[in-house]
């Protein structure tokens, strides 16, 4: 009975351990990515290259490489979610893309790893002190996954458990080229313990894997040719170092605080020259930091502004040797000074906790894209509007996909009665030739008395607009148009107050895009209207609320 109690016990406080780590790396989530689980979008190459292949490859397209490598998990999760709802792809492939991170979460902090820390260490990966460029988002979970490369290498020694540790071998090397730098950990093991042929086989299965990443990757022109270079390593201190400490605060600091950071380290190990942990966190730190500039360069990235993915796992290794340093240092003044530190990086996160985006409103562009011929379906790039890349699809392709999805209900959705046109040859030089709409199809009373912010002039073309002398003008202008009538159009990089109205119908007022350079507008829903009016309205008074239409002169 005392046995029975004592297992009952221990299983429930398991449980309670399970759904606090759960419930604290929700929480943490939340609040780095909240705007991308309550506005669900659609991502980058998830929406341009991953979500195409599924429609012409099917299943297959899991092995096709993405960027000049296989990301396995992304085109998991792009085929699962497709394959339930293609209506509601941008929130499934979100949710599972949060179950993913959530599941690389969790068993970070219950590894039994030589790492000292658990929870803490799941938790340095979630409190980077970079934008949260790769928090939930399908696209990115190898960026999560691959971390469980580093805990494979530090796997207890007495632990038998092949089968998590080749599970998870083969779905982060067959997801990310990490696999190629933890490859010489992986058979330090190896040799390290000389009897074991259950690390020698570990070794073989990560040798297999980084073999055919960089089969794949010799084969993409260009992509293994390093952008390195010698005179670029004195900014690793304050790009890494420093930015993890102050760089979202006190950039001015950030060479001293890498400096010191990077001192720290060299103690650490100087201190205990045999600790495999310690030598094994330096490579690490090495090894990513290479990735990272051979990859994107050192010049251009920065970890708010210019590619913050690529100090992911700088800034994670940086975390866990702090804390290697913080709960396993002899001396009391260097286990502060680690202590000390990793505060301030959490301190230094919270300028960049979270990231906004702007809703792109993808059911709506599918029920637009039932109504033309071809239609592009924008999805995110940055989290703006104005910059949003396109996933082009035909009627055929959009009905077809509609049909299938048990969650889409067309009833009398119209869509939007344009589609925008911006993926143009010579830079969009030949869109005024596309123009049908003239300057006479102005009616009476026309308010866009100005122009476009930059003045734009175009050869037997007319500019109208709401900026006359600054941001702050309104107005609005009504324009006699056709079904299948083109005209340019341009905005200022803010959006809401920006509306098109085509009166007389049973479209609803529409919010124009966010369109910084000129776009072609095309009036050729099916459902519109052989003839019909619209009117345009500027009702923005702050910085960057302006639009302007460009019309062929009469």
């Amino acid at each position: 009975m005392r046995l029975a109690l004592s297992s009952t016990s221990s299983s429930g406080s398991f449980l309670r351990q399970r759904w606090l780590f759960v419930s604290i790396g929700v929480i943490l989530l939340l609040a780095r990515a909240w705007p991308r689980l309550f506005y669900p979008q659609v991502w980058d190459e998830d929406g341009t290259r991953n979500l195409p292949g599924f429609f012409q490859n099917g299943i297959a397209d899991i092995i096709e490489p993405l960027n000049g490598y296989l990301v396995l998990v992304p085109k998991l999760i792009t085929l699962s979610a497709a394959s339930i709802s293609f209506s509601q792809y941008p929130l499934i492939s979100t949710l599972l893309a949060w179950g993913v991170t959530l599941a690389v979460f969790y068993f970070i902090a219950t590894a039994p790893i030589q790492l000292h820390g658990g929870l803490l260490l799941a938790l340095a990966c979630l409190l980077v002190p970079s934008d949260p460029e790769v928090f939930g988002l399908p696209l990115y979970t190898f960026w999560w996954v691959s971390i469980l490369l580093f805990v494979v290498v530090f796997w207890n020694d007495q632990s038998r458990d092949w089968r998590s540790r080749s599970a998870i071998i083969v779905l982060a090397s067959l997801s990310s080229p990490v696999c190629i730098v933890v490859l010489p950990l992986m058979w330090v093991r190896a040799l390290w313990f000389r009897g074991s042929k259950l690390e020698i086989k570990l070794a073989l299965l990560t040798t297999l894997c980084a073999g055919m990443q960089l089969w794949v990757m010799h084969r993409s022109a260009g992509l293994l040719e390093s952008r390195l270079h010698i005179h670029a390593l004195r900014k690793v201190i304050p790009k890494f170092l420093g930015a993890y400490t102050v760089g979202n605060i006190l950039p001015q600091l950030e060479w001293v605080s890498g400096f010191l950071l990077l001192l720290l380290f060299v103690l650490a190990i100087v201190r205990d020259p045999r600790s495999r942990v310690k030598w094994g966190m330096a490579y690490l730190w090495c090894a990513a930091v290479f990735l990272t500039v051979s990859r994107a360069g050192i010049d251009f990235i920065h970890q708010v502004s210019a590619g913050p993915r690529y100090f992911f796992y700088p800034f994670i290794v940086q975390s866990w040797f702090l804390l290697q340093i913080a709960l396993t240092e002899s001396n009391r003044l260097l286990r502060g000074v680690a202590w000390f530190i990793l505060f301030i990086a959490v301190l230094n996160a919270f300028p960049v906790l979270d990231r906004k985006q702007d809703d792109l409103n993808w059911k709506a562009h599918l029920d637009s894209c039932r109504h033309y011929d071809r239609y592009v379906i924008p999805v995110q790039f940055d989290g703006h509007a104005a910059t949003a890349w396109g996933l082009e699809m035909t009627k055929q392709q959009c009905e077809s996909l509609l049909a299938k999805d048990p969650f889409y209900r067309p009833t009398d959705a119209l869509g939007f009665p344009f589609r925008v046109i911006s993926k143009a040859a010579d830079g969009g030089l030949f869109l005024p030739k596309l123009v049908t709409v003239g300057s006479r199809n102005v009616q009476a009373g026309n308010e866009w008395l100005g122009a476009d912010f930059g003045k734009s002039r175009f050869d037997g073309m007319v500019v109208l607009g709401s900026f006359i002398d600054s941001d702050a003008n309104t107005g609005s202008l009504v324009v006699d148009m056709k079904r299948g009538d083109k005209l340019l159009y341009r905005s200022g990089p803010m959006r809401g107050k920006q509306i098109v109205e085509v009166l007389g119908t049973r479209f609803s007022a529409t919010n124009l895009p966010a369109a910084t350079d000129w776009v072609l507008l095309d009036f050729s829903n099916d459902l519109l209207p052989e003839e019909f009016a619209v009117r345009f309205s500027d009702r923005g008074t702050g910085w960057g609320e302006w639009s302007a239409i460009a019309l062929k002169s009469d």
